[in-house]
């Protein structure tokens, strides 16, 4: 299941990925219960589709359930239950969370960028906090502030924890995760490269973390997660092409030690970091391509703010 949140007419909807329709689940599932005797007062009241999707996450297998019932209902009815098929092109993208509790960044994860950068690997798991506040969604702009020096795309890979966890065993991570996304860790990287004192705020401006564009259940991923095809484009045109088989530390090494320290509640973003990065200009549209899970993809724009940050920096 391709599971994402969209607006239509402004109205934001959780919704599940078909072919080119996106299917408003909720709007979905009242239908289901009426066709089968539920009156539509009752339904709305018993639905178990909540309209957010960290709700929805929350409700884990409940919620899954009764997605799949009402996915196999519009299959039924052939896609003709009004106000809950919809196109895609008609569709208003969001971050599949708009408001995740936590975005778990990874850093210096890749071997093919680790030498290019010519680091040393840590021996933990190189993790930080990204803000949740810098989120958005496929096809949604991401705007550069004038004045701050380069900005890189890293392209990442990433999960969507299903399950209020904390101190969780390697071999029990899969148990928590939900489903599989991609994150782009925008970074402002000519302030990253100042001093590591910077990173927070480098790594979290307004729209720097592209997300999406959906989550992928893990039923419908590739069998292995560690052989997969990750690649960045800018303008149609293949910049980097890497692999999964590249990471050193995989999702259960990541998020056995994030929880052993935080406590990662349902919706939380965990990141396995990116392969080389490049620069991205206004007018540039970039693309995070992650086999198994799509294409993420964005405009990038800019404005103007003050300058007085990037004078006291040295910037300028």
């Amino acid at each position: 299941m391709k599971l994402t949140t969209f607006a239509v007419d402004e109205h934001d909807r959780i919704g599940a990925v078909e072919g080119e329709t996106i299917l408003d689940l909720n709007a979905a599932y009242i239908a289901y219960l009426e066709s089968e005797g539920v009156s539509e007062a009752k339904a709305t009241a018993n639905a178990r589709l909540p309209t957010r999707m960290r709700a929805f996450i929350e409700l884990g297998d409940i919620a899954l359930g009764a997605a799949r019932k009402a996915m196999d209902f519009l299959r039924k009815e052939n896609y003709s239950v009004e106000g809950a098929v919809f196109n895609l092109d008609d569709a208003k993208f969001r971050a599949p969370i708009p408001d995740p509790p936590k975005i778990v960044c990874t850093g210096l994860n890749y071997e093919d960028y680790r030498v290019i950068l010519g680091l040393e690997y840590l021996p933990v798991p190189q993790i930080f906090l990204k803000a949740p506040s810098s989120v958005i969604g496929h096809l949604q702009p991401i705007i550069i502030p004038e004045g701050y020096g380069s900005v890189f795309h890293e392209y990442e890979f990433s999960c969507v924890i299903g399950k209020r966890c904390k101190d969780v065993p390697k071999n029990e991570i899969h148990n928590v995760i939900f489903g599989y996304t991609i994150l782009d860790d925008v970074t402002a990287h000519d302030i990253e490269l100042i001093t590591r004192e910077y990173q927070q705020w480098a790594k979290s401006f307004d729209t720097f973390a592209p997300m999406g564009p959906w989550i992928v259940t893990p039923d419908e991923m590739p069998r292995d997660l560690y052989n997969l095809k990750i690649l960045r484009r800018r303008n149609g045109k293949v910049e980097f092409e890497s692999n999964t088989k590249n990471m050193r530390f995989h999702f259960d090494d990541i998020i056995s030690f994030a929880s052993t320290f935080w406590t990662l509640e349902p919706g939380t973003i965990v990141t396995t970091a990116s392969p080389p990065a490049g620069p991205i200009e206004p007018g540039d549209v970039v693309e995070a391509e992650v086999e198994g899970v799509g294409v993420l993809r964005n405009p990038v724009t800019c404005r103007r703010i003050t300058t007085e940050y990037a004078k006291r920096i040295g910037l300028i």
